[in-house]
């Protein structure tokens, strides 16, 4: 597999991550699937008794996302180390089955966001599933890192210290999650939990393009 079609099949999933933190945060009523450190700053509030992005304290609710994030990283590491490059499609298809299985919950019952909580875990083992691509981490679930990097890159570049076009990398990994996050904002709107279907197709698509080409 060349680097340029490991770029591709990275961003493709970096965006899928963004589509379904979008869904996440909408569902959640502000809370992130993948975005730790904002659940962690939410969780400090409650710790502190001072009411979060919905009005009132909640301790358990980023609590438990934490958790079942950490969970799917935990595991998935596990798998990816255990089976070497099938590893990262047993991981990526666990991935798809948790998409699917909170796709096809009823969308009007009172334990609606039990199910979505689980999305944390899908998103905590897909940073597992995919390694490093030249300066880029690809596939990953968050990009404030990205943007660091992005930026340091860019400053050294301009002294010479760095390949010129090298902070570009880090910057098509940020607007991939972003236009993920956009359609996953509208696929929300028109569709609900039903387009989760979209980044789970996207994956398996991932998918068969790596068996294909490795």
């Amino acid at each position: 597999m060349t680097p340029n079609s490991k770029l591709t099949l990275g961003l493709a999933l970096t965006a899928s991550a963004g589509f379904v933190d979008a869904i996440a945060f909408l569902q959640l009523g502000g809370f992130f699937a993948s975005f730790m450190s904002g659940n962690t700053t939410q969780l400090g509030t409650a710790i502190a008794g001072q009411p979060g992005v919905q009005g009132k304290v909640l301790l358990w609710f980023p609590a438990v996302l934490i958790v079942l994030f950490f969970g799917g990283a935990f595991f998935g590491t596990l798998t990816v180390r255990a089976h070497g490059r099938r590893g990262s499609l047993y991981v990526m298809a666990s991935v798809v089955a948790i998409l699917l299985l909170v796709g096809v919950q009823p969308q009007h019952e009172m334990l609606l966001v039990q199910p979505v909580l689980l999305l944390a875990v899908a998103m905590g083992a897909q940073n597992a599933a995919v390694q490093p691509i030249g300066a880029a981490r690809l596939g990953v679930t968050y990009v404030t890192g990205t943007l660091f990097n992005a930026a340091a890159d860019l400053a050294c570049s301009l002294r010479g210290e760095t390949p010129k076009w090298r902070w570009m990398q880090h910057m098509a990994v940020w607007i991939s999650l972003m236009l993920g996050a956009v359609c996953g904002g509208l696929g929300n709107h028109f569709l609900g939990l039903d387009a989760l279907f979209v980044p789970a197709a996207m994956i398996v698509g991932v998918m068969v393009v790596y068996m294909r080409l490795s």
